[in-house]
């Protein structure tokens, strides 16, 4: 959903058993922040305001801060207390703020629900100051929560500033005030902001008269430790999880609370200070997953000792033969059961990189294994055990290999040329086994070979080159270099230009190329081209006779020639323009044309208006053309060529003697 504005922070204050009332900021930090008012970000200007408000700041007012949105993109879980209540550092809390960078998504009721959580067994009343543009991007609607909280009898009011928002989203907003017996607040700009923020803090000054004296109690500075154990009075380890709030039956209830993260230092107890209540640490180490339930009560310390399960350690490397170099191998370690079946997804892959000479190692639960490793194009499965606390060494012998260096030529000692083609693997007899294993390409650089590495055995390169195809079969050795040059065959090149009339402008032509065979043209076409009016059409052919066929417009030119090896070949092709005109009683009357050529075959027709002019593309040679205009049909013959012009004007003006008849009348 797309955001009107933003949701910025909201204030929570309460008093405890103490003369001081205390309060929490919580900052938004969503991707929001960084639309903009008035050309200023809206980060900017909830920093200003903050800035504003932290300086002016009360210091008998206790202060925290809580945060959403800062640490990742998409997460409606990310809230987390950035600064504890206690008594307000300003120049902590404006650094704290100013170095938030706005990423998520905004979580108004899940903030709502874990502000409430954390002050609901205080028993004290609580204000909440919220700013916001009321459009929740996690969950429902924000007074729908606020009315859910409400009926659990959490005792909070909630002042509500609406920033630049419609009249729709003030309604909203309105509502979570009203449903908690808060004021509400429009502000249209940073400066309304700002002057609303004051007002409200001025609420949460209020010192309350200072309470009978109680007794002194000890407070604990943190209610529950987390460790864990591999097993019971074994070696400490670092854990990862998460806790969270559970209701009567043990289901979460709310969002993560606190972050379980040992680091590297597992023999530190984690410690937490959490409100008194139940709650859940779903927990993981290696690739073991635990839940543990348990409750904090009153002035009490719970430790949690937290036992995982043993394991050890798998180191493994590859070779090509027993005592030889150590090689890359990629792969993957399952789970298997007893009878050596897969019965879970990988754990863990095998890879190592450009590092073979180092073995990897691996951390897995005490249990049996397979590994499944490719090294070049062997593959091979090992079983294993991991122990308790041992090191279980696994080495491959994968397969010997060697490699092949292609290069290609056009002749025995000539240059080198780029081949295209693939490698296959081939029986005793040469022929094929299964689909191609590597391409060659050479690209553009022919000059430098192409080497690929295989398992010892026998092979085919079948390879292309310009209009040649070839196949070479060659073997591998153990450590050896196989190096081929596939000799393809000569060639040269071929240009092709055209144009109207002799030294006349270039023209955009079609041409296609077929080989000769015998003194005959071959059917099939080896090339297509267009020559253009900016360039030419530029070929390169095997040396060989071939025969040319050449179009423009309706025009068409066949012409043979030969390609020489190393060699240029430039053609022009010459296609001759006639143009055709009439002269009628009325300019405007059809005029439908008939071309023929000498042998009878005719060739063109068309049919245009009398003062319109037919331009023609014809070779050299003898025609007639009949005109037809009201029904009158008048032949004419011609020469195109030699010294003839290239011009023919009929005159149909008095085709049926109409000004004769006229003029005796």
């Amino acid at each position: 959903m797309r955001k009107l504005l933003f949701v910025w922070m909201m204030v929570l204050s309460f008093v405890v058993a103490s003369s001081n009332p205390k309060a929490v900021i919580v900052f938004d930090a969503s991707g929001s922040m960084w639309g903009q008012i008035n050309g200023v970000s809206k980060i900017e200007i909830a920093r200003d305001v903050l800035k504003n408000v932290i300086e002016d700041w009360n210091p008998n007012v206790e202060l925290g801060v809580t945060a959403y949105g800062h640490r990742s993109k998409g997460e409606c879980s990310d809230i987390e207390t950035i600064i504890p209540v206690g008594k307000v550092d300003k120049n902590r809390v404006i650094s704290t703020v100013m170095k938030i960078q706005p990423k998520g998504k905004t979580p108004i009721s899940r903030t709502l629900k874990k502000v409430a959580n954390e002050i609901r067994y205080t028993e004290e009343k609580a204000t909440i100051i919220l700013i916001s543009d009321g459009k929740e991007t996690c969950d429902s609607d924000p007074c729908g929560t606020a009315k859910e909280l409400e009926k659990k009898g959490i005792d909070f009011v909630t002042h509500v500033i609406g920033f630049n928002v419609d009249k729709k989203t003030d309604k909203q907003l309105e509502c979570i005030a009203n449903v908690t017996g808060g004021e509400y607040f429009s502000a249209k700009n940073a400066k309304a902001l700002n002057d609303a923020m004051k007002i409200i803090v001025k609420k949460v000054e209020v010192v309350k008269e200072k309470p009978k004296p109680k007794p002194v109690v000890k407070k604990l500075k943190h209610t529950l430790e987390i460790t864990g154990f591999e097993k019971k009075d074994g070696k400490q380890i670092s854990l990862y999880g998460y806790i969270y709030h559970v209701n009567e039956d043990g289901e979460k209830d709310g969002d993560n609370l606190e972050r379980i993260n040992h680091g590297n230092k597992p023999k530190i107890p984690l410690s937490y200070k959490l409100p008194v209540g139940k709650y859940a640490a779903d927990v993981e180490y290696n690739h073991f997953k635990k839940k543990i339930i348990f409750e904090i009560k009153p002035l009490e310390l719970t430790k949690l000792y937290i036992i995982m399960g043993e394991t050890g350690t798998v180191s493994v490397t590859g070779s090509e033969k027993e005592n030889s170099k150590l090689v890359g191998l990629y792969g993957y370690i399952y789970h298997v059961d007893e009878d050596g079946k897969k019965d879970s997804s990988n754990l863990e892959q095998i890879n190592h990189g450009n590092k073979p000479k180092e073995p990897e190692v691996f951390q897995l639960p005490v249990g049996k294994y397979m590994a499944d490793v490719e090294y070049n194009y062997f593959k091979k499965k090992v079983y294993f055990e991991v122990k308790p606390l041992e090191e279980t060494k696994i080495h491959f012998v994968m397969g010997q290999t060697g490699t092949v260096a292609v290069t290609g030529s056009e002749k025995e000692g000539g240059k080198l040329v780029s081949l295209y083609g693939y490698i296959y693997h081939v029986d005793e007899d040469g022929k094929k086994e299964g689909g191609n294993l590597k391409q060659i390409n050479h690209g553009n650089k022919p000059k430098e070979p192409v080497i690929y590495q295989f398992p010892v055995g026998k092979y085919m390169a079948e390879v292309e080159y310009n209009h040649f195809k070839k196949k070479v079969l060659f073997e591998i050795k153990a450590d050896e270099e196989t190096k081929i040059n596939i000799v393809m065959g000569e060639t040269g090149s071929l240009v092709i230009t055209a144009s109207k009339k002799e030294g006349g402008r270039w023209i955009e032509a079609q041409h296609r190329i077929a080989t000769m065979l015998d003194g005959k043209v071959d059917n099939d076409n080896i090339e297509n081209c267009y020559s253009r009016k900016k360039e030419p059409c530029s070929v390169v052919l095997p040396v060989g006779t071939y025969s040319l066929f050449s179009e423009y417009n309706e025009a068409k030119k066949d012409t043979h020639f030969d390609i020489k090896a190393d060699e240029e070949t430039k053609l022009h092709i010459t296609f001759g323009e006639f143009t055709i005109e009439a002269k009628c009683s009325d300019m405007q009357s059809t005029v439908n044309y008939e071309m023929y050529a000498s042998s009878g075959q005719m060739i063109y027709e068309k049919e245009l208006k009398c003062s319109e002019v037919w331009k023609v593309t014809m070779e050299n040679g003898k025609y007639s053309v009949d005109a037809k205009v009201n029904g009158t049909t008048k032949e004419v013959n011609f020469t195109v060529g030699a010294d003839n012009p290239n011009k023919l004007l009929i005159d149909l003006t008095n085709i049926n003697h109409e000004e004769d008849i006229k003029e005796d009348s």
